[in-house]
């Protein structure tokens, strides 16, 4: 379950509708990739036994003003990006993407002259607290 600073709930796996299936995850892959969040998984989750639960609290750093952009409409960038997302629609408010360095941003506005970027990690400025279970244990095949 993840809840917000509020309380309020985000997302829960606790309603056993087919949306709402428990998250398989290997303990162990945090060694190997860099995401944060996911290496917070990974150590929270080391030595829990079937049926332990663990909370664990995850903030992001802090909101960037530096980090807002507001670009032309033709500029490069925002014209190799409206080619790469065509088949998301094209760039609209809310849709994630991949900019030429490698960084991600969110598209807060696309109006017909220009497109406002926010290059935040989505996690700045936000708090959020996971109860985390442990259902299963698949120990893997050894064949």
């Amino acid at each position: 379950t993840c809840v917000d600073a509020d309380g309020k709930v985000i997302e829960t796996t606790k309603d056993t509708s087919k949306e709402n299936e428990p998250m398989a995850f290997e303990v162990g892959a945090g060694d190997v990739i860099s995401n944060p969040l996911f290496q917070a998984f990974d150590g929270a989750l080391r030595g829990l036994a079937i049926g332990e639960s663990v909370e664990l609290q995850v903030a992001g750093g802090e909101w960037q003003q530096e980090l807002l952009f507001v670009v032309p409409r033709d500029h490069p960038e925002i014209e190799r990006l409206e080619g790469r997302y065509k088949n998301h629609g094209g760039l609209h408010e809310g849709l994630a993407v991949e900019l030429a360095n490698g960084s991600m941003a969110v598209v807060v506005e696309a109006g017909p002259q220009q497109v406002k970027l926010d290059a935040n990690s989505m996690m700045a400025g936000k708090t959020l607290l996971f109860t985390l279970e442990v259902l299963g244990i698949d120990s893997g095949s050894s064949s």
